[in-house]
C-alpha cells in the first residue's frame, strides 16, 4: 500500500490557495478525483499533492493527505498540516515505486505528472524532510521495530527510506506493505503468493496495530 503522488492544476491551486506561498499551510482535506490510479489508497497510504508554478516550472509540494476515505467526489482526509514547500531541487532524486524518475520536456512538467503514481518510501521521506521533517508534517509514527540482522530488509523508521518495495528470501518474494490507524503506521513484508488476500491480512494487521497503539 504505497503512498501516492498526484497533481493539483494551476487553476485549482490559485482558486483554493489564493495568496499562499512556501511556508504557509493549506489545511485542505479533500482531493476531487476518482482516478482509478488512486485505488491503492483504499488500503492505506498517504496522498502527496503537488502543483507546478510559473514562470519557471517550480514544483511545489502543496499538501499530504492522511486517513483517506473515498466517496462520490474523490478522496477526503484529515486536514493537511504540511507546509507548502518548493521541492524543485528534488526532481532528479524522485524515482517513484516503478524506479522511473520524472521525465519531462521543458514546459511539460505539469503534463508529465497528470497520472497519479506510487511513491517509493525514499521519495516520501525526501519530500517530508524538505517540508521540515515527518514530525512537522504530522506524518504517522512508525511503530516497526528495528532489526539488526533480519532475513528481509528492516522497515523501521531509520531503515525504511533505503528499503526496496519487494525482497526475496528462502526462494520466496515478499511485498512491502503497511497499515495505519490513529496516527500510527506499521510496516510488514507480505508474501507475494498471498497478495490476493492482502485486504484480509491488512485488516488483521490493522486490528493488531490498533490494540498496540492503545497500550
Amino acid at each position: 500500500m504505497p503512498d501516492m503522488l498526484a497533481i493539483i492544476s494551476k487553476a485549482v491551486f490559485e482558486k483554493e490557495a489564493a495568496g499562499k506561498k512556501p511556508g504557509d499551510v493549506l489545511p485542505m482535506d479533500r482531493y476531487r478525483s476518482n482516478s482509478k490510479h488512486l485505488e491503492p489508497l483504499a488500503t492505506g497510504g498517504r496522498l502527496f499533492l503537488v502543483t507546478v508554478r510559473p514562470p519557471n516550472e517550480a514544483l511545489w509540494l502543496v499538501a499530504v493527505l492522511e486517513g483517506l476515505k473515498s466517496d462520490d467526489e474523490g478522496w477526503r482526509a484529515r486536514p493537511n498540516r504540511v507546509p507548502i514547500t518548493d521541492i524543485t531541487a528534488l526532481i532528479p532524486r524522485i524515482r517513484f515505486e516503478s524506479g522511473k524518475g520524472i521525465q519531462a520536456a521543458k514546459g511539460a512538467l505539469g503534463m508529465s505528472l497528470q497520472t497519479p503514481r506510487a511513491l517509493s518510501a525514499a521519495d516520501a521521506e525526501l519530500m517530508l524532510q524538505a517540508a521540515g521533517g515527518a514530525d512537522l508534517g504530522g506524518g504517522p509514527t512508525n511503530l516497526t521495530a528495528h532489526e539488526e540482522h533480519p532475513k528481509l530488509p528492516c522497515l523501521c523508521r531509520r531503515c525504511l527510506p533505503k528499503s526496496p518495495e519487494r525482497a526475496e528470501t528462502g526462494g520466496l518474494t515478499f511485498l512491502r506493505s503497511k497499515v495505519e490507524t490513529n496516527g500510527k503506521v506499521l510496516y510488514y513484508w507480505l508474501p507475494e503468493e498471498l497478495s490476493s488476500d492482502a485486504k484480509v491480512i491488512s485488516q488483521s494487521v490493522r486490528s493488531a496495530l490498533a490494540r498496540r497503539a492503545n497500550i
